[in-house]
């Protein structure tokens, strides 16, 4: 058996990592708790010992060369398998994660793309909690919030997902019987409506928004009619019964409209300054299995986004 090769300390691994990370030996200290000074010691002695320039050094930054980029990844790679290793071992610390979202989002976004996260991190058992109220993560509710609003959110991480874009929606057939082509027609239809009153933002959502944006000037707006519906998903598990036109939100459509089963019958999308989010607590933020979420989860709305996009055009 080859003998080991000794590696560089791992006090110096950890000060390359964080000025790596922030870009500044400055902000590393902070991090670290040590001057400053020791920083660029310990990056010092690690380059002296691999005979290489990790950093090229200006006034108040640095900045990763080639050699750096490509250790960074490294070692940020390595720390986070370590700080999973010792997680595992830790006495009462549960391999669960678990993640609050509002019933729609969890039961048609999250939970049809959570598979992929579990087969890429088959050490963590997930736990979905979808409630209508506020959990409150400061005293371990959950470890993941996936809100809705306006954001930001003050004293948390909060990580913007998607935003949101609100469309009209109905099966296929439901279309096809009718004419459909322009906003005004979708007066002369059965619209599903979803309950926003008790919601502080309530006058910029539902349809009379909507025509309202789609500049549509007919009393009619005034009166709408039509099924209320308390979630999303309720509004369109009846659009896809055909009971009529849904107005919703495109992201938790969009796995419906990708396969067919629903269609957007008229081009038009109200749009606002709300989104989705990913909510965690600040100290918590680093935590290995969190990271992992959220960088997954922001990839998958990336994804989502693109889709969308494509669409569209």
């Amino acid at each position: 058996m080859s003998e080991r090769r000794p590696t560089p300390p791992l006090v110096a691994l950890r000060a390359f990592d964080a000025a790596a990370r922030l870009g500044s030996f400055r902000e590393a200290a902070e991090e670290l708790g040590v001057t400053p000074g020791a920083v660029s010691r310990h990056v010092k002695a690690l380059e002296m010992r691999l005979g290489l320039r990790l950093f090229d050094r200006f006034n108040r930054s640095v900045r990763l060369t080639a050699d750096g980029k490509r250790l960074a990844q490294g070692v940020a790679d390595a720390f986070e398998r370590l700080e999973s290793a010792l997680e595992a071992v830790r006495p009462g610390r549960s391999r669960q994660l678990r993640i609050t979202a509002l019933p729609s989002l969890a039961s048609k976004w999250l939970s049809p793309r959570l598979h992929r996260f579990s087969e890429e991190n088959p050490d963590l058992d997930l736990i979905v909690f979808a409630e209508d109220r506020i959990a409150d993560l400061s005293n371990g509710e959950a470890d993941v919030a996936l809100r809705y609003g306006e954001g930001p959110y003050p004293g948390q991480v909060a990580r913007r997902l998607v935003n949101e874009r609100l469309i009209p929606v109905c099966a296929p057939s439901f279309a096809a019987a009718r004419r459909l082509n322009q906003p005004s027609d979708l007066l002369d239809v059965v619209l599903i409506h979803e309950t926003w009153h008790d919601m502080p933002y309530a006058d910029r959502m539902g349809w009379k928004a909507w025509f309202e944006s789609a500049g549509v000037d007919d009393p009619r707006v005034n009166h709408l009619r039509g099924p209320h519906f308390s979630h999303s998903h309720l509004a369109l598990e009846a659009a896809l019964s055909g009971r009529g036109v849904a107005l919703t939100s495109a992201p938790l459509a969009a796995d419906d409209l990708r396969e067919g089963r629903l269609i957007q019958p008229v081009d038009h999308a109200l749009t606002n300054d709300l989104a989705y989010w990913a909510v965690v607590l600040p100290e918590r933020a680093d935590e290995p299995k969190l990271r992992r979420f959220l960088n997954w989860i922001v990839a998958e709305s990336r994804l989502d986004e693109d889709a969308d996009a494509d669409r569209m055009t």
